[in-house]
């Protein structure tokens, strides 16, 4: 059909000789915009699995960790920066070793409290 001839979609909806209507959703267009924008950021989604994603699978798996004990913001706050705190000496014993952090630590002379 000739009006079929024009339109966008062409070809793609039926091979009836007497032409079809396509209907599309109001949010149909945007749902393919975002679909073409998903398909350019994989690659940034895939660089954060290397870096961001690492720190919470070693807490959740090693550290044994699957929600918070605590309640509140400020019992909660306290036990990430726990859970950080013990990533990070992992992290640190994996780099340097425990000798060699040793070391560095004694190294910097921070006053311990009694």
């Amino acid at each position: 059909p000739k009006l079929c001839q024009g339109c966008l979609h062409y070809g793609q909806c039926t091979s009836a000789k007497h032409g079809r209507k396509i209907i599309r959703l109001a949010l149909e267009e945007l749902k393919e915009k975002l679909e073409v924008q998903y398909e350019a950021s994989k690659e940034i989604y895939g660089r954060r699995k290397e870096r961001a994603e690492l720190p919470f699978g070693h807490i959740k798996s090693n550290l044994k960790t699957i929600g918070f004990l605590l309640r509140g913001k400020v019992g909660v706050n306290a036990e990430t920066s726990l859970l950080a705190t013990c990533f990070n000496l992992a992290r640190m014993i994996t780099i340097l070793g425990v000798s060699s952090l040793i070391e560095k630590l004694t190294a910097l002379r921070i006053p311990v409290m009694a």
